[in-house]
C-alpha cells in the first residue's frame, strides 16, 4: 500500500482483510448496517472515470457544475430507507457519486463493498473529499483560502499536477479512503483530492483548486457556478 497513508478507516471486510474477519463475533456480522444499491438506469458495463465526491460544502457546487439537468442513474439507501449516495450519468462513460451529508462514516467499509462491482470496472477512481484546514496537520500550512493534497495507488500518473502529496500525520477516513485503500490492494488506478478550505462554506475563491481538478480531470463541459448562489452567499465563518 501506499507509504504515505496517515490513517485509514479499515472497514470489515474480506475484500479487504481476510484476517481480521476469521476472529469477529457471529453477532457482529449479524449487526453490520445494509445499503440498498437502486439502479435507475441500466446500469454501466464499464466506465472510464468514476468521481467520488465526499464533504457537505461540495455538494451544491458540484451539482451545479457537473450535474446541471444530469438524471440520477442509481440511488443507494441504508436500512431505513433514506437516500445516502446519488449516482449521476455525466457524459459518456464518466460517472459521478455524490456522498450525502446523511450519510455515517462508519458505514464508509459497507458502501464501497457494495459499489466494488463499480470499481473493478473503472479504468480510473478519482475521490475529492473536502476538509476545514483546521484539520490540517502541517508546520508549514498555505496562507491561501484554500489548497490541494493527493494521495494516488502506484499505477496512478499524478506527476502531471503538480499538487503536493499530503503528508504524515495527516488523517484520510470516509468513503474516499475506503476506495483508495480498496484500488491500492485490487491494482485499480485511483486518485485522492483533499481540498482543504478556511471557511465552512465553498465560496468563489475558494473553490478555484476545485475547479482546476474538474477540468483537469473531466474532459466534458462545465456549468458555471453563479456567484448569487447559496453556497457563494452564506457568509464566513472561522473558528
Amino acid at each position: 500500500m501506499v507509504s504515505h497513508f496517515g490513517e485509514v478507516i479499515f472497514p470489515s471486510s474480506r475484500a479487504f482483510w481476510d484476517d481480521e474477519d476469521e476472529y469477529e463475533a457471529v453477532e457482529n456480522l449479524e449487526h453490520r448496517p445494509k445499503l440498498h444499491v437502486c439502479w435507475l438506469k441500466n446500469k454501466p458495463e464499464r466506465m472510464q472515470k468514476f468521481i467520488i465526491i465526499e464533504g457537505e460544502p461540495l455538494i451544491p457546487f458540484v451539482k451545479q457544475c457537473l450535474c446541471h439537468n444530469k438524471e440520477e442513474v442509481c440511488i443507494i439507501e441504508n436500512e431505513n430507507h433514506k437516500k445516502i449516495s446519488v449516482i449521476y450519468h455525466i457524459d459518456k462513460q464518466i460517472y459521478l457519486c455524490i456522498i450525502l451529508p446523511q450519510f455515517d462514516t462508519k458505514d464508509a467499509g459497507t458502501l464501497v463493498n457494495q459499489i466494488s462491482d463499480l470499481l473493478l470496472n473503472t479504468e480510473s477512481t478519482i475521490s475529492i473529499v473536502c476538509r476545514h484546514v483546521s484539520q490540517f496537520q502541517s508546520t508549514n500550512i498555505p496562507e491561501t483560502p484554500s489548497f490541494l493534497r493527493i494521495l494516488a495507488t502506484k499505477n496512478a500518473n499524478v506527476s502531471k499536477y503538480k499538487i503536493e502529496p499530503l503528508e504524515q500525520p495527516n488523517i484520510v477516513f470516509g468513503v474516499g479512503a475506503g476506495v483508495l485503500s480498496y484500488a491500492e490492494l485490487t491494482g485499480i488506478s485511483a486518485k485522492l483530492y483533499m481540498l482543504y478550505i478556511d471557511n465552512f462554506v465553498l465560496d468563489s475563491k475558494c473553490a478555484e483548486p476545485l475547479l482546476q481538478v474538474l477540468t483537469n480531470e473531466i474532459d466534458c463541459k462545465l456549468q458555471c457556478p453563479k456567484s448569487t448562489e447559496n453556497f457563494f452567499s452564506k457568509g464566513n465563518l472561522y473558528m
